[in-house]
């Protein structure tokens, strides 16, 4: 059916006695692999042998992958590339499960370990699986099996099938209360974790003990529960909110949905924490710290489903990136620096390339995290550092020789950042050196350029250039004037550039952060 329950199809028939379940499309979504319940010869009900089947998307070409008796009732995953199914085989006399992989033609079939509910990672290295009780991590061929987030009574809490998030970065579980075989739990609902087992989050208070999927997007969640007697399906938010039923068919059961992954999914920078994760990577060079994103992640899920409120949310917070004193006491800074160093590059309206930008942002934010205890000594101990090391650089060397005297090496500084410095400001750069006739001490060339650099005029003239060049090495990661630009004069960053400036640096209205976020070469970034 469409993903609003509409235009709701038939693709297996079968006797009495049988059924079909377990559907799983491939990565490319063309074919379904599902599982295929046969009552066995005897004639007996409810006497069955449990096979996985493929067919084509329409429900043509049926055919049967396993042999009789290999498989058992919990559900197929396909690897990323779409040429091999992770499957549960056959109990063992200890009661656990056996965990099969085999190639999408049903071949090669071989046990990697035990579990139930496979679930393949998007990158194709890893298995989430479960036992009676608990999920783990593991390699595809079975080894470096790790627990994952155990519940919080493992005698009577079980956790059921895990399936990880399309970009790997999140699992949703369901989580049953007081369970046993007999009576099945008091309560089953979904949570979420990071595949690292950090951050564990109920997700929804709503009963769902039937199975549960991802949108290709990973906006949404759809789930089985009980409603109308018998199993809806219903599609949420991943924060819970938002839920909607798309089936309301009393007396029908459904349950394990599965979503079709392509022309769903443009692009996975669509999923909130990678949007959110991508930005510290891009825009702080530092992975991001468990609070951070989920202060920025929360903000943005709050808007549920309302689209106008997802876009503003999600300009806001990127546009927060640039904005944030972690960004403007490194990268800013190193742009400034720069500036009153060199200038603008020959021929260009900016003063840096992203070769430059780079690994000078990453040495001066080097284990900065703002609001962590000892970060502002961290932050200026690095400042130090680096314009030190600066300054006895070739390049700064060959451009301010050590005969230069203080007032000519403090007033090429400013000549070069293009500020006229008030007197206070100049007298403070000079006064670095004391009383020395020539420039040959490099602390005090550090402190001085960093005097120049730092001056608040430099900062406001040099701002919104900054911000437009940010857009390019943060979202593009690429300079300006390099491909794929029509043309290589700096045209896309001087429309923007005086865009903004029409707004008055309102980056809102000048529509720039949702221009770069929503632009064809980003999202390409992240897959087509």
């Amino acid at each position: 059916m469409n993903a609003d329950g509409s235009d709701r199809r038939q693709l297996t028939v079968t006797s009495f006695g049988d059924r079909s379940s377990n559907p799983a499309w491939s990565p490319d979504g063309s074919q379904i692999a599902f599982v295929k319940d046969i009552e066995d010869s005897q004639g007996i009900c409810c006497h069955f042998h449990y096979e996985i089947f493929l067919m084509s998307a329409d429900g043509s070409n049926q055919h049967r992958l396993t042999q009789p008796g290999v498989a058992e009732w919990q559900r197929p995953s396909w690897s990323p590339d779409g040429t091999k199914i992770a499957f549960t085989g056959s109990a063992t006399a200890t009661g656990s499960f056996l965990l099969y992989v085999m190639n999408a033609d049903g071949s090669n079939q071989k046990v990697i370990g035990e579990g139930l509910s496979p679930s393949w990672s998007p990158d194709g290295s890893k298995l989430a699986v479960r036992d009676f009780r608990q999920m783990y991590v593991l390699n595809v061929d079975g080894s470096g099996r790790t627990p994952l987030a155990p519940p919080q009574n493992p005698a009577t809490d079980w956790d059921l099938g895990p399936v990880w998030s399309p970009v790997g970065t999140r699992i949703a579980f369901a989580r049953g209360v007081n369970c046993d075989w007999a009576n099945g739990c008091d309560s089953t609902t979904i949570w979420t974790v990071n595949a690292d087992g950090t951050h564990l989050t109920k997700v929804s208070n709503m009963e769902a003990p039937y199975g549960h999927n991802w949108s290709p997007d990973g906006t949404k969640i759809i789930l089985a529960s009980p409603a109308n007697d018998s199993a809806d399906l219903f599609v949420m938010n991943t924060d819970g909110s938002g839920s909607i039923n798309i089936t309301n068919t009393p007396d029908i059961s459904e349950s394990v949905p599965s979503w079709q992954p392509v022309l769903l999914a443009p692009s996975v920078i669509d999923e909130t924490q990678f949007f959110v994760r991508q930005h510290y990577l891009d825009f702080l060079n530092r992975e991001a710290d468990p609070s951070g994103l989920s202060f920025w992640t929360s903000s943005i899920l709050s808007c549920g489903s309302d689209s106008s409120c997802l876009e503003v949310k999600r300009v806001n917070t990127s546009a927060a990136y640039f904005l944030s004193i972690e960004s403007q006491q490194t990268g800013y800074l190193v742009y400034r620096m720069y500036k009153s160093s060199y200038g603008n590059l020959p021929n260009a309206p900016v003063p840096i390339k992203l070769s430059e930008f780079t690994p000078d942002t990453q040495q001066i934010g080097q284990g900065v995290i703002v609001n962590q205890t000892g970060w502002e000594q961290r932050l200026e101990n690095n400042k130090q550092a680096f314009a030190n090391d600066f300054v006895q650089r070739s390049r700064f060397a060959s451009a301010y020789p050590t005969s230069l005297t203080p007032d000519q090496f403090v007033d090429t500084l400013f000549a070069n950042a293009g500020v006229i410095p008030s007197a206070s400001d100049r007298a403070a750069a000079i006064s670095e050196f004391a009383s020395a006739m020539t420039t040959n001490d490099a602390a005090a060339r550090a402190r001085a350029l960093r005097r120049v650099a730092e001056t608040s005029t430099l900062a406001q003239q040099e701002f919104n250039r900054a911000f437009v060049l940010m857009q390019y090495f943060g979202y593009l990661r690429r300079n300006p004037n390099d491909p794929p630009e029509a043309t290589l004069d700096f045209a896309g960053y001087n429309f923007w550039l005086t865009k903004l400036n029409q707004f008055n640096g309102n980056f809102a209205e000048a529509e720039m952060v949702k221009a770069f976020i929503q632009s064809a070469e980003y999202r390409q970034r992240f897959g087509p």
